[in-house]
């Protein structure tokens, strides 16, 4: 099974999916290998990319909280978070200037982000929502709501103010959540993501593992930022791209090419022309 993260890995500077990447995961999946997308976004804003891969099967979404069929839409698996925690946690964003965004488990609330409402949205956040298409439902305050299908909350903004924020949201709630401050290249925002404190994308990836019977020995993991550091660490190959994160990298038992220069598309023809039959066995540590 290949794990494979989006952004930074699979998704070129500009957001799109080259032909050499395309053609390889179409390779690993004639070879009979399981190829599960395991990414921070949620599903409507994976669709253009499963559009251009041509690939639907169960993937990970929203940093691990959330595995769907990709084909059907519907969820597998599901981690929300506490509602206290997310009012927490929104709070302190609206707190320091920012519209606090919550992500919903869409099939059920029906839109994908609740917004604060009484803060005007940053430069960072209306480019991020304009471009995913996201359905957006504005409320006067996140600190005050409901919470029932909110999976993350977070902000968008530039790196430096992202710094500033994180930086106070992990004083304030330390390990009763999971931080994350993600540069997403393709459109040159920073996103601060927290989450339940379970949630991490191995926990989601063994998910889909468990329903084809394949090992953790059996996965090769590939990524290139923070949020890919557990199934870096806990896969049977962990793989970071040569773009990655030094977080990233630390992690990795193996550095491969930038994204920029198909790094996974070549890693992939190499575990196929290594080992056609079951690469990823080949490969374990």
């Amino acid at each position: 099974m290949l794990a494979i993260d989006l952004d930074g890995t699979l998704l070129s500077a500009d957001g799109k999916v080259s032909p050499r990447n395309r053609a390889a995961i179409h390779g690993a999946l004639a070879a009979g290998l399981v190829v599960c997308f395991a990414t921070g976004r949620n599903l409507t804003e994976c669709q253009a990319v499963l559009r251009a891969v041509g690939h639907y099967d169960a993937a990970v979404f929203v940093g691990g909280a959330m595995v769907i069929d990709t084909r059907t839409g519907t969820t597998l698996h599901r981690t929300t978070m506490h509602p206290d925690l997310a009012r927490e946690a929104c709070g302190l964003f609206e707190s320091l200037g920012h519209a606090a965004l919550a992500l919903q488990d869409t099939s059920i609330a029906g839109v994908d982000y609740l917004v604060t409402g009484s803060i005007p949205l940053n430069h960072a956040t209306r480019q991020w929502m304009d471009i995913t298409a996201a359905a957006v439902h504005p409320v006067p305050t996140l600190a005050d709501a409901a919470h029932e299908h909110t999976v993350r909350v977070g902000i968008c903004s530039d790196a430096d103010e992202a710094r500033r924020v994180q930086k106070r949201v992990l004083e304030a709630l330390g390990d009763r959540a999971v931080c994350h401050s993600l540069y997403v290249a393709a459109y040159g925002v920073e996103v601060i993501e927290v989450f339940d404190p379970a949630v991490n994308k191995w926990s989601g990836v063994m998910h889909v593992a468990r329903r084809h019977g394949i090992r953790p020995e059996q996965i090769v993991a590939i990524g290139d930022d923070v949020n890919d550091v557990p199934m870096l660490r806990a896969a049977g190959l962990g793989v970071a791209m040569g773009n990655a994160r030094p977080e990233a990298i630390a992690a990795a038992d193996r550095v491969i090419g930038r994204v920029d220069q198909d790094g996974l598309a070549a890693f992939i023809e190499e575990l196929l022309d290594a080992a056609p039959t079951a690469p990823a066995e080949a490969q374990t540590r």
